[in-house]
């Protein structure tokens, strides 16, 4: 195929037929002219084949460049998912440091204001006592009867010593409930936070539950309970395991992409090496046409 020698001046236009090759079928007696219209034919017929193929080639690469995209997509949000945990993570054994020293605080402020409510108790059975003294001596000098002890000197300063006495008592109630008060929201605090299933030990059982790294005490990390067999059980798939870059799902995920997107870079030098041959058959038919339209019987040169 496109076998020919190149006419000379004198345009003798059977020199350019390749005397060696198998004579094209009867046609118009150009030897030239005949032979490319057989070459045309040839080359048209390999030309369908190459677009066939490279239309196969090329809904191929597009189907898997979709599938592609959609393992893609799919792997970047576990791995979305994956630096999120392992984020939340960091944040939860950072918050649970916290608590410990905050427990601590609540511990020791718990003890303090266990000793302060003993001192005012202490001070309030101290005014007790002295109020059962002081009415004690009152009545003693009442009992006397001492004209001099009737007003002035002493007895102005009992009576002055009695009026405070009974504004401290006053006070009393009002004083109590206040430390009662700070001592319900102390132990509140310090449970809600430290108690076993205060904050703390939540955020420590969720930590557990994501596979942070620390211990997991004092809670254990949950069993799903098993399936009753009266009950259908909904088993959702995949389930997500932490930590997720050590999940076998994603681990098989994220090669199954790898694999797609080298299967991807096969067919993609496939499909170039299709569309390459179809556009090289192409600039071939196009040449032929050419030349057959300019060697056609009715303007080719010569008698």
């Amino acid at each position: 195929m496109f076998k020919y020698c190149q006419i000379d001046e004198n345009c003798d236009i059977f020199k350019c037929c390749d005397h060696h090759r198998q004579p094209p079928p009867p046609g118009t007696g150009d030897c030239c002219y005949d032979t490319w219209t057989v070459d045309s034919k040839e080359v048209n017929a390999q030309l369908k084949q190459a677009t066939a193929r490279a239309t196969h080639k090329t809904n191929q690469y597009n189907a898997i460049l979709e599938w592609y995209g959609v393992l893609k997509a799919w792997r970047d949000d576990w791995e979305s998912a994956d630096q999120k945990a392992d984020t939340l993570c960091r944040n939860l054994e950072l918050f649970i440091r916290h608590l410990r020293r905050v427990c601590n605080i609540t511990k020791k402020t718990d003890t303090a204001i266990d000793i302060l409510f003993c001192m005012i108790k202490d001070l309030f059975c101290l005014v007790d006592r002295l109020k059962e003294r002081y009415d004690d001596l009152y009545k003693c000098i009442n009992c006397l009867k001492d004209p001099s002890l009737a007003s002035g000197g002493i007895r102005t300063c009992l009576d002055t010593y009695g009026t405070k006495l009974d504004a401290v008592i006053a006070q009393r109630d009002l004083v109590l409930a206040k430390i009662i008060s700070v001592m319900e929201y102390a132990y509140d605090l310090h449970d809600g936070i430290c108690d076993d299933y205060g904050l703390r030990n939540i955020l420590t059982f969720w930590r557990c539950v994501l596979n942070c790294e620390g211990p997991c005490d004092p809670l254990p990390c949950p069993d799903e309970p098993p399936c009753d067999p009266h009950i259908e059980c909904c088993e959702l798939e995949p389930m997500m395991t932490f930590p997720i870059a050590s999940d076998p799902y994603f681990i098989e995920l994220k090669d199954r992409c790898e694999e797609v997107k080298i299967r991807l870079h096969e067919i993609k030098h496939e499909m170039d090496k299709a569309n390459e041959l179809k556009a090289s058959l192409q600039a071939c038919l196009n040449g032929l046409t050419t030349a057959l339209g300019a060697s056609a019987p009715s303007t080719r040169c010569g008698n």
